[in-house]
């Protein structure tokens, strides 16, 4: 949870009555949502009562706030393909829960599956997390796949949270190239992956869906890159990546797709958020009895 994730007691006067809420808020676009659940009336509530009521129902009100948020940047948003409607809610939930999920998940192991997915790769996730911990090569891959493996860890390890450049694209290209025999890409590529970004970010900046942008991006891409897999499944999952969209290429490659994936997958990811929580929820009481903090 970062600092501006939040549970807190709040203190309201309704009709002379004194009562404490457990509020939690979540933080996205610059604004802040929230939800509540009272705790008690009268008195101010113990520290087994609160801790208590954000066991029970803190999860519920984090869904609530992500609801709130997903429902917000539906009517941010303008489109090219979709219309706004549910398809773009279950998007934008999958991307809220999976942001939750990634908390308990490490670094490394997110990277292994990824790598494990990725086209042509034969390795278990397993394999590559051994692969790159213990120096240890699994049995029967060939050189090839093992500098395959190697050239897409290279890359994800070069991802700084923001969308590409041209530039970044073509170190893209060469990293993940690197000891494959493949050509050097020409001026006329190079040119076209510029006009490409350019396109790109000329609809972010007119407010269109990130997300449908990443898709339609990778479309493009994928037309002028025909035979390099690799390298376009990296592309898009940097830019998918940059907003926050931690969702694997192979289950997105159209809307209809990403759409249907989000909606089947929501209900099994928010019992494990909801399950990760349960584990890992802490409450830690302080501040002053009209505004009580307690982070997890």
């Amino acid at each position: 949870m970062t600092s501006g994730d939040l549970f807190r007691v709040e203190f309201r006067v309704q009709n002379s009555v004194h009562k404490y809420y457990l509020v939690r808020e979540i933080f996205s676009d610059a604004h802040k949502f929230s939800a509540s659940r009272l705790i008690t009336s009268g008195t101010p509530p113990a520290k087994a009562q609160i801790n208590r009521c954000a066991a029970l129902y803190g999860f519920d009100l984090e869904l609530k706030c992500i609801a709130k948020a997903s429902k917000y940047r539906i009517e941010r948003f303008r489109y090219d393909v979709t219309d706004g409607g549910d398809a773009v809610f279950e998007l934008e939930r999958h991307r809220l829960l999976l942001s939750r999920k990634f908390r308990f998940v490490s670094k490394e192991r997110f990277i292994a599956e990824y790598i494990a997915s990725a086209p042509g790769i034969t390795l278990s996730a397993d394999e590559i997390l051994q692969l790159f911990a213990e120096g240890k090569i699994p049995r029967g891959s060939t050189l090839s796949l093992i500098n395959r493996v190697q050239n897409l860890h290279n890359a994800v390890a070069q991802r700084d949270g923001k969308v590409p450049s041209a530039a970044k694209l073509v170190r893209i290209y060469d990293t993940i190239s690197a000891n494959l025999n493949r050509p050097v890409l020409s001026s006329d590529d190079k040119a076209e992956l510029k006009k490409l970004t350019s396109g790109f970010s000329a609809r972010i900046r007119q407010g269109f869906y990130p997300f449908e942008q990443c898709v339609l991006f990778h479309d493009a891409l994928c037309t002028l890159f025909p035979d390099d897999e690799l390298f376009t499944y990296e592309v898009f999952a940097s830019l998918l990546d940059a907003y926050g969209y931690y969702m694997n290429p192979r289950d997105v490659v159209s809307l209809d797709d990403a759409a249907a994936f989000a909606h089947a997958a929501n209900p099994t990811l928010e019992q494990e958020v909801r399950h990760l929580n349960e584990q890992k929820f802490k409450v830690k009481a302080g501040g002053k009895q009209k505004r009580l903090e307690f982070f997890e």
